[in-house]
């Protein structure tokens, strides 16, 4: 059940909550720069290596949905906090367990309590929003979440390249622990009333949900556009260190210039969904035309020989990327009521299914090859095509 409509939003509020995300999206994408410095401490290739990266997507995407059942029995507030206290002892365990075996297992902790805190952030942001700033409410998450590639990437790869990648994920989680103490201290009470329904129906809810062709074209979108965008970069540090042989500190400026990219998109992108909104026009087309911005432009960030050109095929393609994203997160937390959070955990559940599907297929050919080329750009064009058949059904049931 829902409370009543809120005539302002709280932005206080909303960007305490939003800065759980911060971590996250640091955590992301910090592996990418610290691939070639994790493979040469423990020995391995870089397939072996990106496991950091594809084992926690995996887990986030399994778990998603099915905890998303048990947190919406309880106020956002709670499974927040506790999502992040499970978080943070996961990336404790990242930077302090001394075998590749062992740390993968810690980010195995870690993805149970990123999938535990997810949901609750994304609907947290839509229901405490006034009506009129949903979008740029949902937007400001995918803000802050950009916001972690901007500083924490820099900040942390200076940390690797001074003294240890390990200590980047020890600090990370400590951070996380504080920010989750002062979620329980500050944010006020919710006027949402925690769910009381039966398990069984909870789970008919959330199951239900793909009975419906717009979610599963949208969820399906998703997951290849979070394949093309996310799983190419995973092995963007170590194609730009083969190919032009940067730094782990250059590779963090890199990460720096992309999370730029994100942040212009997601901010420019939420408040396009409100402007088309109030306009009566279409959001699915937004999601075609950004699609084919983020497809051609992950192609060109694979393929171009010149730094430069390299470097804006990354920038475009994660802010085509994070507007698509803030597009999708608004249209589901919107049409799907009080069942929000399940649309919201299963959309998660998509995006990190794409990010670890495509990590493994890039992993197995030569980074930065023709294949490889191929494989990223065939994920974006599958993005297209499901965003094609999600405005067609919109335009049939306008």
């Amino acid at each position: 059940m829902s409370g009543s409509t809120p005539a302002t939003t709280p932005w206080p509020a909303q960007r305490l909550a939003a800065s759980l995300f911060l971590v996250l999206g640091t955590d992301m994408f910090i592996i990418s720069p610290l691939l070639p410095q994790i493979r040469a401490e423990f020995g391995v290739g870089t397939s072996a290596a990106s496991a950091l990266a594809w084992s926690f997507a995996l887990v986030y995407a399994v778990l998603s949905p099915a905890v998303a059942l048990i947190t919406n029995r309880f106020t956002r507030r709670s499974a927040m906090c506790l999502g992040a206290a499970v978080f943070s002892v996961g990336l404790l365990g990242t930077g302090l367990l001394p075998s590749l075996g062992l740390v993968i297992m810690a980010r195995v902790v870690a993805a149970i309590g990123a999938s535990i805190m997810g949901a609750p952030v994304w609907s947290f942001a839509s229901e405490t929003a006034a009506p009129h700033e949903v979008g740029r409410a949902v937007a400001a998450v995918a803000a802050t979440f950009a916001a972690g590639q901007v500083i924490g990437v820099p900040l942390g790869s200076l940390v690797a390249s001074a003294v240890s990648w390990r200590w980047l994920f020890v600090g990370l989680g400590v951070t996380l622990a504080v920010i989750a103490l002062l979620i329980l201290v500050r944010l006020g009470p919710e006027t949402r009333v925690p769910e009381r329904e039966r398990l069984s129906v909870s789970l008919a809810r959330s199951v239900g949900l793909w009975r419906r062709s717009d979610f599963s074209s949208l969820l399906t979108a998703n997951f290849f556009a979070q394949a093309t965008r996310y799983a190419t970069y995973t092995f963007a540090g170590a194609l730009l260190f083969g190919r032009f042989g940067l730094s782990t500190a250059q590779l963090g400026l890199v990460g720096m210039g992309v999370g730029v990219g994100a942040l212009v998109g997601s901010t420019v992108g939420g408040r396009l969904v409100d402007w088309t909104r109030a306009r009566g026009g279409s959001q699915p087309l937004l999601n075609v035309i950004t699609a084919v911005i983020l497809t051609g432009s992950i192609m060109l960030a694979t393929a171009a020989v010149p730094l430069w050109l390299s470097l804006t095929g990354w920038v475009a393609a994660f802010a085509a990327g994070s507007a698509f994203v803030s597009n999708g997160q608004e249209m589901l937390a919107r049409s799907a009521g009080t069942g929000r959070v399940y649309a919201v955990s299963w959309n998660n559940a998509g995006l990190y299914a794409g990010t670890a599907t495509g990590t493994v297929l890039l992993s197995s050919v030569g980074v930065g090859s023709v294949p490889f080329v191929v494989i990223a750009g065939s994920l974006g064009v599958l993005s297209v095509a499901a965003s094609i058949v999600l405005w067609r059904l919109d335009k049939r049931s306008s």
